[in-house]
């Protein structure tokens, strides 16, 4: 789960075009956007970032064992 919060906060740097600190962000130095924490919100982030990956992942896979 750890992992998912890494993820979140570095795709959070890169939605705010790297303009903040990462490493703030992966300490969840800061004042929250949308959520309680922002722990929480990059675990959101985190969550369905993995999510688009893995269902990336299925089509292309599908794709390649089709041809």
């Amino acid at each position: 789960m750890y992992w998912l919060v890494n993820i979140g906060a570095f795709f959070r740097w890169l939605f705010k075009g790297c303009k903040t600190n990462l490493r703030d962000e992966l300490n969840g130095v800061g004042e929250p956007t949308w959520g309680p924490s922002i722990d929480f919100e990059n675990y959101v982030i985190g969550l369905l970032v993995d999510i688009v990956f893995i269902v990336l992942f299925i089509i292309v896979g599908c794709a390649i064992s089709i041809f």
